[in-house]
């Protein structure tokens, strides 16, 4: 019986130095890339198979060599598997820009450009902050729990749904702090991590890149996706070309509402979910999204995590 797969990609975190090395022998991967190197730029194969942690954890290199990265990823396993037929596909965050991509809604070089003015608009507005800023990633046996007690912080908010246990917050790093110290003082059963990023990516300090995603999308053609696609910042299927670029916009300051993207896949019809990367993520993530009250999986979910090195086996 024929598959039709859901694909799955990352958002920004999952970058990792040499990541991108072994792609640089397919093929497909390195076709890819020759097409997105005029637009994410001339660095690109450094950025992917070179450019130590440090570096590439800044915003301008993490964002660009992930979504090349997910690209490269995803064609030369489509070109390995020619029968691999989508039924939908999902982004973390700014993941999604690759999922659209998969769904033939933007062209590979588009992707480049909007990427580029991403990573160039998100990693201005780090620059611009008076005070440290960031994200904590928090878990819980209900991250709704942590988000009735975030509205008694008002400077955090939430930045990223990304599981019914996991979430992301945002805020000044001081702010942040104080939240865990407070959690800690009073033995809330949470953990939270501060992350190590520039910035509280998803959240009103993000506002200021708004203008220059609306330009960058101005330029860039947006075809009804050819699979549904579920976006985060709506949390639903997306298909009209307008919305979709609207919402990659106000993508830069709005909550990612991934959990409720992935719901929204299953309640489609989406069975059978792939991602494929150097380290799956949100593959992970879906024992903690479709589950039911009592915490079993939900009916007839299947998935797939096919890394770099199954491709080249």
């Amino acid at each position: 019986m024929e598959k039709k797969y859901c694909v799955l990609f990352a958002g920004q975190s999952v970058q990792e130095s040499g990541m991108g090395k072994d792609l640089l022998k397919i093929p497909a991967a390195k076709d890819v890339l020759s097409r997105l190197k005029p637009f994410l730029g001339e660095d690109l194969e450094y950025l992917l198979a070179e450019m130590p942690d440090p570096e590439l954890a800044l915003t301008f290199n993490a964002q660009r060599a992930i979504h090349a990265h997910h690209l490269a990823n995803y064609f030369a396993y489509k070109a390995a598997h020619p029968e691999l037929i989508l039924n939908g596909a999902l982004g973390h965050s700014m993941g999604i820009v690759a999922a659209l991509v998969a769904a033939e809604s933007i062209s590979v070089e588009d992707s480049g450009k909007f990427i580029f003015a991403r990573a160039q608009a998100f990693s201005k507005a780090c620059k611009t902050f008076t005070a440290p800023m960031g994200l904590a990633s928090v878990s819980a046996d209900d991250f709704k729990d942590v988000v009735d007690e975030v509205a008694h912080f008002a400077p955090i908010s939430v930045a990223l749904y990304n599981t019914k246990k996991r979430g992301v917050l945002g805020g000044t790093m001081a702010e942040l702090e104080n939240f865990a110290q407070k959690a800690r003082e009073e033995d809330w059963p949470v953990r939270i991590k501060i992350l190590k990023v520039e910035g509280p990516y998803h959240t009103k300090a993000f506002t200021p890149c708004r203008a220059e995603l609306d330009r960058a999308l101005s330029a860039i053609e947006i075809k009804p996706p050819k699979a549904p696609v579920f976006m985060g910042t709506s949390g639903q299927a997306e298909k009209d070309p307008e919305r979709i670029r609207r919402l990659l916009s106000s993508q830069a300051d709005s909550s990612e509402l991934y959990l409720q993207a992935v719901q929204s896949a299953y309640s489609a019809g989406c069975r059978d979910f792939i991602e494929i990367a150097y380290k799956p993520q949100p593959i992970t993530w879906i024992p903690e999204q479709l589950i039911s009250e009592d915490g079993a999986l939900f009916e007839g979910v299947t998935t797939s995590a096919i890394k770099t090195e199954d491709i080249l086996a």
